[in-house]
């Protein structure tokens, strides 16, 4: 009997090469479309803001081993300060979901206003890096994890619409100072150390700088946005000159308290900080004038002057103490 022998058809060279082609483009395409939102959500949630947060985290640990005589559990203080990195990002990219009505307005040219990073990747985002903080705080230990909960409790309730501390300056204020607070409790709480007095009066007057000044200065300029989302910040109740106003007269208090800190105290490091807080707090005065209106408007960059000149006191500051911590 002849066995009729049906031929199997072989996939052509060419055939394969086109579909393992597609499935790299594919791959590729979806690669590259990750890392641009990745990138757009770290400019979302302000590049500059992130590094001083980590830097308040270290600062607080390195200042609290410093004064114990102890030196900080490196594996300990790094998953602490990737973690506070991680659940800043997530609370600064959901502040931004939050003021896409008042960015627009304002026409800001941030990736969410913008309309370059949508939404719904940014409240992905906004999950992602949150449970990715958590995991490493518990890798930080549990007080660390513990604090980065606490964090992100106060960054949600600073910009979620049920309660939106960012509406009012004193809420805005209390919530930014509590959350700049947490965070050098814990760096103290990674380095393994307790607190002590020159960790305290640092950590208190720097957080007071955050409710006071920065979260008045940050409001300059945005007035229009602002009112129109229904905020009653003190640059919208009672004008850009009062809000300027109380921001010098903060700096100056600031000042005299660090100063009187480091005088109880008396170590480097707090000396060193009070210095240069005190040059900073000068120049932020001096950015509280009111701008000289060129062509009958303001720019932009002289509204954001008295928050630039902080942020930039804040980075002084910090480096001080730690450049004195080596020196000692």
């Amino acid at each position: 009997m002849t066995q009729a022998l049906t031929p199997r058809l072989s996939p052509s060279p060419t055939s394969s090469s086109a579909s393992a082609s597609g499935a790299f483009d594919l791959s590729g395409s979806a690669l590259l479309s990750a890392t641009r939102t990745v990138r757009l959500c770290l400019r979302e949630a302000r590049p500059l803001v992130q590094v001083m947060f980590v830097l308040r985290f270290v600062t607080g640990a390195l200042l609290t081993a410093s004064a114990a005589h102890q030196r900080p559990d490196a594996p300990h203080l790094l998953c602490g300060a990737a973690a506070w990195w991680a659940v800043t990002v997530s609370v600064y990219v959901f502040n931004g979901v939050s003021d896409l009505r008042e960015d627009r307005a304002n026409r800001s040219q941030r990736p969410l206003a913008s309309g370059r990073l949508t939404e719904d990747a940014a409240r992905r985002a906004v999950v992602a890096s949150a449970l990715a903080g958590l995991l490493l705080g518990c890798a930080a230990g549990w007080k660390v994890a513990e604090a980065a909960a606490v964090f992100l409790v106060l960054g949600y309730v600073y910009s979620a619409p049920w309660v939106a501390a960012k509406c009012r300056s004193w809420s805005a204020s209390a919530v930014t100072c509590a959350a700049a607070g947490t965070t050098y409790l814990a760096g103290v709480a990674s380095s393994g150390s307790a607190l002590n007095a020159e960790s305290a009066v640092f950590a208190a007057v720097l957080s007071l700088g955050v409710g006071l000044i920065a979260a008045v200065a940050k409001d300059l300029g945005s007035t229009r946005g602002d009112a129109l989302a229904g905020r009653r910040t003190l640059a919208v109740v009672r004008g850009e000159h009062s809000a300027r106003r109380f921001c010098a007269v903060a700096s100056g208090t600031l000042t005299l308290a660090l100063t009187a800190g480091a005088l109880w105290v008396h170590e480097v490091p707090l000396d060193a900080a009070a210095v240069v807080f005190a040059v900073g707090a000068l120049c932020v005065a001096g950015r509280c004038l009111p701008p000289r209106a060129r062509d009958g408007r303001i720019t932009d960059r002289e509204h954001r002057a008295p928050y630039r000149s902080w942020m930039a006191t804040q980075y002084a500051v910090h480096l001080a103490a730690l450049a004195a911590l080596l020196l000692v």
